[in-house]
């Protein structure tokens, strides 16, 4: 049966075939060992690795250590699986979810340091290279989600696409050096440190696939944005990558190591071990579901937070493309998304992931100042744009002008096409440009509904953005209207919606009102 998007391409007057392992094709060489891929089941010509080894096993010795590179093996392996996802606490897909398709299928291991491959040509084309970091957080997700599906980008735009898995959780962050002593010293940050392993393994290889080892731009939504933004303070992952898109999630501030040293003392007492022996014998699962907040740990992988209480330095020269959604906060179901009077908004805003510490007394002048900036807008979806500001505006924008104070290359975006599913009361939720990047409309109709030709305009455009950006480190060219940079004396931001056009400082009276309130 064909896929919605096979269906969307063969509308387009494009063949579309199942994918087929690639045995006409030669083994591609790498520091692995020999990989095969397969024809893309979605566009035909594309070609796709899945599942191709960039570390050890991370259980057992290896737990809580830093990565070590995968062993050559000895036997060609046809790359047509995903590799197994990290653990992790699970993702609800509950607005991503197509009905009868799974956002990710894969078992969970310890065993999980594994990377994806797309590619439109296996030469040596020097393509520039797109590695995508997963959402989720710290704890949850993988790189074989169906939403990353990267053969229409591939395709159109000619780069290669990376995704990526690596260890989640108290398994990829849990700074044991306590109990551990010197040898766990990195412990907080394993996961992050398997990111720069997956660099190091793409350096080393990713011109055998068609692409610019020199040309790396790494990119990710929510917590993938964090990792990326977290990966321009980590002197390992220098000159690893070229340029960097933190869709809607920034790492303003790595966790100071004397609270994790806190959190991680906590779980262990949960955990009802007394020694880093006990504790690489526990469970893995256990380990995972240990509470505690976990993500990067100032300290020896990690000098200093990547915008706290500036912008490091150490990432000046990485051009930056950062945004966010008009509505994020939609994906979580504290927000209304249907009419509210006086007593569903004073309850929203008590509720709110986002908007319960704002004092009562103010609520009425802040409500006031949006409606001024929102005129003709419903007050539910006045509340879920302050509860979106509150969440990642005012972050896109602090860490721009950040950016901007030492002279940093930053590109700004505002995302706000609303999304066609459920009639449109997700309004523009947390992810939904995700689909557009990727030129993937067909496999998000969960979010985007039936996709028509103003989604697919904007699909154009923003695949093109990316994509431009990836080769020059600046988003315009072919497709794309004028995106100035953003400086210190011209707050440039990239509407992007039915309507595309850039616009100075187009939040300014919305957050100056949310930082009085708040």
């Amino acid at each position: 049966m064909k896929t919605s998007l096979s269906i969307a391409a063969a509308a387009c007057g494009i063949l579309v075939l199942p994918g087929l392992a690639s045995a006409q094709q030669k083994p591609v060489e790498t520091t692995s060992g020999s990989v095969v891929g397969v024809e893309s089941s979605y566009v035909p010509g594309v070609t796709v690795f899945k599942g191709i080894r960039y570390g050890a096993d991370t259980g057992g010795e290896n737990r809580f250590l830093p990565p070590k590179p995968a062993e050559k093996a000895t036997e060609v392996y046809e790359a047509k699986e995903y590799g197994k996802a990290c653990y992790g606490l699970g993702f609800p897909p509950f607005l991503m979810q197509e009905e009868g398709v799974d956002l990710d299928k894969s078992p969970m291991s310890e065993d999980c340091l594994f990377l994806n491959i797309w590619t439109p040509t296996i030469d040596a084309g020097k393509r520039p290279v797109m590695v995508w970091f997963h959402g989720g957080g710290f704890t949850s997700g993988s790189g074989g989600s169906i939403r990353y599906e990267g053969s229409n980008l591939v395709a159109r735009k000619d780069v290669v696409l990376v995704t990526v898995n690596h260890r989640l959780g108290a398994l990829g962050f849990m700074d044991v050096s306590d109990i551990g002593g010197e040898a766990y010293a990195d412990s907080g940050n394993v996961g992050m440190l398997d990111i720069v392993q997956s660099l190091q393994w793409v350096h080393d290889n990713i011109a055998a696939f068609g692409g610019d080892p020199e040309n790396v731009t790494v990119f990710g939504e929510s917590g993938g944005g964090s990792k990326v933004t977290t990966l321009l303070s980590m002197p390992a992952a220098k000159g690893l990558f070229h340029k960097a898109i933190a869709q809607s999630g920034i790492n303003m501030s790595a966790i100071p190591a004397e609270k994790a040293h806190e959190t991680a003392e906590a779980a262990v007492a949960e955990l009802k071990v007394d020694s880093i022996e006990a504790l690489k014998r526990a469970a893995p699962d256990t380990i995972t579901n240990a509470k505690g907040s976990w993500g990067p740990v100032i300290g020896r992988s990690l000098p200093r937070s990547p915008f706290d209480p500036d912008a490091d330095p150490a990432g000046k020269d990485i051009p930056l493309m950062i945004g966010s959604n008009l509505t994020e906060a939609t994906f979580f179901s504290t927000t209304p998304l249907s009419a509210v009077d006086e007593a569903g908004l004073k309850e929203a805003f008590a509720k709110g992931n986002f908007t319960a510490k704002i004092p009562a007394e103010t609520i009425p002048e802040l409500m006031t100042a949006y409606r001024a900036e929102l005129s003709g807008t419903p007050d539910h979806e006045i509340y879920q744009i302050i509860a979106s500001d509150a969440w990642m505006t005012r972050v896109v924008d602090k860490a721009a002008k950040l950016r901007a104070d030492i002279g940093a290359p930053t590109y700004v975006y505002q995302f706000t096409m609303r999304q066609g599913a459920r009639d449109g009361a997700l309004n523009v939720p947390h992810t939904a440009e995700i689909a557009y990047a990727f030129d993937n409309l067909a496999l998000a109709k969960a979010l985007v509904g039936e996709p028509d030709e103003k989604d697919q305009a904007l699909a154009d455009l923003m695949s093109a953005a990316w994509t431009n950006f990836a080769r020059t480190g600046n988003p315009q060219g072919e497709d794309v209207p004028e995106w100035p940079a953003f400086t210190s004396d011209r707050h440039a931001v990239m509407i992007l919606g039915e309507q595309s056009e850039a616009a100075v400082d187009p939040f300014a009276q919305r957050l100056k009102a949310l930082g009085a309130a708040k």
